[in-house]
Parts: C-alpha cells; structure tokens; sequence
C-alpha cells in the first residue's frame, strides 16, 4: 500500500476498532448529514473478532474544507478505492437511510471491478434503489430544512437549536439530500452478496412492505427484520447489533 493509498483510506474511513486479524470488517456508512462517528459505540455489541470503520463523507468535521457530494458517483468510486486493501478477506457493509444506498453502489462497484468480494450488504431505513422518495428536500428554505430534520428525529433539537452548529451542518445536510433526490437505478442490478434489510416500524418514510422490495437487489440470500422505533430507530443499537452479529455468524433467524 502507497502513502497515498493510506491518506485516502484515512480520509475516507475512520477506524473505532482495529484488528491484526479480524473475523470481520464491517464498515458503515451513515445517513445524509451524518459523519463516521455514528458507528463509534458499535465495537462494545458486535463480536470482539470484529473490526468496525465508520464512512466520513466529505463536507463535515475533520473533511469540513472539502466540498460536499454532488452526486452518488462523488462517494461510491472514491469509497470503493478505500476499500480495496480489505478485498479477500472477510468484509460487510452495512449503510443506513442514504448509507444504505452508498454501501449498495459500493458493493456493485467491487463487484463489477473484482466479482463478490463483500460477504454481506446490509441495509437500513431505505427504501430500494428503484423505488426512490419523491422529496426534494435539498431545496427547501434553512427554515424549511430545519423542520424536516425535526420531523425525522427529535434528537436534533439541540442542534437545531444553536446558529453556529446550523452554519456548519446545513450545507453537507442539504448536498446530501441533493445526492438523493438525484439518484435512481432502474431497473435494480442484484448483488451477489447476501442482502440484510433493517428498518423501523414506524418509519414515517419507509414502510415494513417497502423494505421487502430490496429483493429485487439480492442475487442470493435475502432477509429483512423489522425493529421497534422510527426512521432512527437504530439508536437503540442492541437490536441492530444482535441482527448483523447473527447474519455474520451465519445464525440467521
């Protein structure tokens, strides 16, 4: 591996546990607006033999100077590259809302450059690829976005509550919401990876029966599990834990 090769790596993925020889590497790719740092409390429920890196898109925290994505090939190619010193060795991805769509394209990306080389696609609180929102979210007033980030998780409030948080979070937030409103693949490409699908049962954006459309994405195996809780139901982490522990270890029930 190149000292470039390493710089993108370090940019592109952020390291909560790392192992000399993992069981498995599980790297996750958080929601529009979200950083890597979602994914930092992940190691103490998952297996010790796990390793566990978190995606930092740029435009926030440490890659704040660099311009956020306009478009999903931005994250998907660069994410791929980063990768690619973990291929032939156990690896799962797991993305969750516009995660889920990056860590699909992803898994597609190395597929077509090296054939099945990740283990496990999972995914979480989104609907299909073919079967996008129609939300145009990215244009909406700071006012206009302010309330939609209200409405898809009170855990906001206190962020929505301080200027100079919002200063700094809402242009990767809205060029995020862009990247979605512009993405579509139809019709589906199957993975060859095994598809997990997650979401909460009282998503007020993605519904139990619209999961279950991922399978048109999976070549494979394929399962989804609904879990208690809204469009970030996955703050309560155990259940979600508990699911990809069972998937990884092949106890899929």
């Amino acid at each position: 591996m190149t000292i470039e090769d390493l710089r993108t790596r370090s940019r592109w993925l952020k390291t909560f546990r790392g192992l000399k020889r993992p069981g498995y590497r599980l790297v996750c790719a958080p929601h529009a607006g979200g950083t890597a740092q979602a994914y930092r409390t992940w190691p103490a429920g998952l297996p010790a033999d796990v390793e566990v890196h978190g995606v930092q898109y740029p435009g926030r925290q440490d890659r704040l100077g660099e311009a956020p994505p306009s478009s999903m090939d931005d994250l998907v190619g660069p994410v791929a590259d980063a990768l690619e010193p973990f291929l032939g060795e156990p690896l799962a991805l797991f993305g969750h809302s516009m995660g889920a769509i990056v860590a699909y394209e992803v898994t597609l990306e190395l597929e077509r450059r090296h054939g099945q080389v990740v283990d496990l696609l999972a995914v979480s609180g989104s609907r299909a690829p073919h079967e996008r929102e129609n939300h145009d979210r990215h244009i909406l007033d700071d006012a206009g976005l302010i309330e939609e980030l209200r409405r898809l998780n009170d855990d906001f409030a206190e962020l929505l509550e301080s200027p100079e948080l919002l200063e700094l979070v809402l242009p990767a937030i809205r060029a995020d919401f862009g990247v979605v409103a512009g993405y579509l693949r139809t019709p589906p490409l199957p993975v060859r990876a095994p598809v997990l699908v997650l979401g909460g049962s009282d998503d007020p954006d993605v519904s139990p029966e619209q999961l279950t459309h991922w399978r048109a994405c999976a070549g494979s195996a394929f399962g989804t599990r609904v879990l208690p809780g809204g469009h970030f139901y996955l703050a309560d982490e155990k259940p979600v834990l508990d699911q990809l522990t069972a998937w990884l270890s092949g106890r899929r029930s």
